[in-house]
């Protein structure tokens, strides 16, 4: 219900910009998040936008979907509210990317439903939790945060857990036939069992794979993934804010989360210049869009008119991206 009074526009909505470079193909310039209050990512986006949300992890996000096929397929695990998924959706839509938001809490879960149909979105939202099985499973609920939700009773505090459905990316990859060009992983130190349930599927398309791996996880369970990760040609990056990214070892866990990276890139193959050069552009488009770009709209009242266009000037000399114009336009009710 783009533009109009969806689910949630009548509690506090926020729209907030998308980051775009020089080279950007046409894409609506904003992107609803439908509630300023209701989860962690939403209040943090509030007080910051994207500019101040894991600025780095985006810009490897983008810049590597920047190098992707047409038709790539992203993976969000761990998906939350669905952010990674609506940006890489809304910002390389002209891709036509088969976009998988995996969430298990059910509240949640829902939200990011909602934000999709709200922007008009693609991507799925797969209500469940990535494991090294398949069947049920306890989420422990923190008190915290749901952000901090984990299928680790040891990893935060909780008075409440709540059953939920395990599947493994290699399963689901069987299942839909559709491998993932781009791998997220971030599962509050369950990554290495997600890593596990995943391994047919990255011996066999060798995806490349953003990763929380967290200075309290389970370094040992973390090594040996990672080690089986490495016999397969994989190398790996904590994503630090200065380039180039230092190279770690499996055995150089405990040194390496000391620099204050709290996602890794494993890289199936090098990383040269071009991919971190990309990934500074995106740093710098994504710093623009900070609190003051947001657009905050009152209780009950309509979202602005055209709030999710595509800016008039790329629009003009983007010729080739016919059918996103057209969706574009049939949006801002031109």
């Amino acid at each position: 219900m783009a533009g109009g009074h969806g689910r949630w526009e009548s509690v506090m909505p926020l729209l907030i910009k998308v980051p775009r470079t020089k080279d950007s193909a046409s894409y609506p310039a904003m992107l609803n998040v439908l509630n300023r209050r209701q989860t962690a990512v939403q209040r943090a986006l509030r007080r910051t936008g994207l500019a101040g949300y894991e600025p780095m992890t985006q810009a490897a996000l983008l810049a590597l979907a920047d190098r992707a096929p047409q038709e790539f397929a992203f993976y969000d695990i761990g998906a939350h509210i669905g952010l990674y998924a609506a940006l890489i959706d809304t910002v390389f839509y002209a891709k036509q990317p088969r976009t998988y938001a995996f969430e298990p809490t059910p509240e949640i879960a829902q939200v990011a439903q909602s934000l999709a149909r709200s922007n008009e979105l693609t991507f799925s939202v797969i209500e469940a939790a990535l494991s090294d099985g398949e069947g049920m499973a306890t989420l422990y609920l923190s008190d915290k945060s749901e952000t901090s939700n984990s299928l680790n009773s040891d990893f935060r505090q909780h008075a409440h857990a709540v059953e939920v459905r395990l599947t493994t990316v290699d399963a689901f990859a069987d299942q839909v036939h559709v491998d993932p060009y781009v791998l997220k992983i971030d599962v509050e130190t369950h990554e290495p069992a997600v890593l596990r349930g995943a391994m047919a599927t990255i011996e066999r398309s060798r995806p490349w794979i953003v990763c929380e791996i967290l200075r309290d996880g389970d370094h040992d369970a973390v090594g040996k993934v990672l080690h089986d990760l490495a016999a397969l040609g994989y190398a790996f990056h904590p994503l630090t804010d200065r380039f180039p990214w230092p190279t770690a070892r499996p055995g150089d866990l405990r040194l390496m989360t000391g620099l204050g990276a709290r996602d890794w890139l494993l890289a199936p193959s090098a990383v040269d210049k071009g991919l971190t050069d990309d990934v500074a552009r995106w740093l710098v488009a994504i710093g623009q869009c900070d609190q003051t770009t947001n657009c905050l709209v009152d209780a009950g009242q309509p979202l602005p008119d055209g709030w999710n266009a595509a800016p008039a000037a790329k629009r003009a000399v983007i010729p080739s991206q016919r059918g996103l114009l057209d969706r574009v336009t049939r949006r801002a009710g031109r």
